[in-house]
């Protein structure tokens, strides 16, 4: 199944979003790794988790306004993507391939692989995609923020850090089990550019690496779906 839309949009587009509130049903509150992912418990974001988001907001804002000023599938970026199933001891898929950057789609800027391509993160992740908007505009304007807020059935909990030197968003997924708790089901972290000791200015805002790991029905066992930039193909 071609991820054309990642979790980020899926999950979250479509649907409504509000920070606390909603479902009065028991909301896990575990931390830990889901996936590689780390997990924290509900709380509101600290002041340097805060720092990390507006920066990252920030960069994602000038790179939409960039993309969105360029000629259609002319600019050109090569990905490394990596996909393992959920089959137990299966290896993960590799291989690099090359997308364009294209803007005619009303709903979201897209990367276009130039062959098929079954796995891959085609949207492209901006201030205004999803649940992003939300988060972005109440981050910029609060300084009290919670990392958790109520889409449609599930919850989505989020989390700022820096991860190998590039400021990262963390997005954790929680929809109910059969008994009516919350409990994990994805997770996605996005690391962006938005240092020029990474890449150029032209290249703020752009995902570094991208994952989205989902819970298979054996426990402890997780599908995986990764995305690394690696350079531009073109001159831009």
């Amino acid at each position: 199944m071609k991820i054309s839309l990642s979790f980020l949009l899926v999950a979250l587009l479509a649907s409504a979003c509000k920070f606390n509130g909603g479902d009065s049903a028991p909301v896990e509150q575990n931390e830990g790794k889901f996936g590689e992912i780390t997990e924290l418990a509900e709380r509101n974001f600290t002041p340097s988790e805060l720092l990390i988001g507006r920066r990252i907001c920030g960069a994602l804002k000038s790179k939409r306004e960039l993309f969105e000023s360029l000629d259609d599938r002319k600019e050109k970026f090569r990905f490394r993507g990596e996909v393992k199933n959920c089959n137990v001891g299966s290896i993960p898929n590799m291989g690099e391939f090359n997308a364009a950057i294209s803007n005619t789609n009303s709903a979201s800027l897209e990367y276009i692989s130039e062959r098929e391509r079954l796995n891959y993160f085609k949207d492209i992740v901006t201030d205004t995609s999803g649940v992003m908007n939300i988060l972005c505009d109440n981050i910029n304007k609060k300084d009290i923020v919670s990392n958790q807020i109520l889409s449609g059935s599930s919850y989505i909990r989020f989390n700022f850090l820096i991860e190998k030197d590039y400021d990262q968003i963390n997005i954790i997924k929680k929809s109910k089990d059969n008994v009516g708790n919350y409990r994990t089901v994805s997770a996605e972290s996005v690391s962006v550019i938005t240092q020029l000791n990474q890449a150029p200015a032209k290249f703020r805002g752009v995902e570094k690496e991208r994952a989205l790991y989902s819970l298979c029905s054996t426990p402890k066992v997780f599908s995986h779906l990764k995305q690394t930039w690696m350079t531009a193909i073109t001159d831009f």
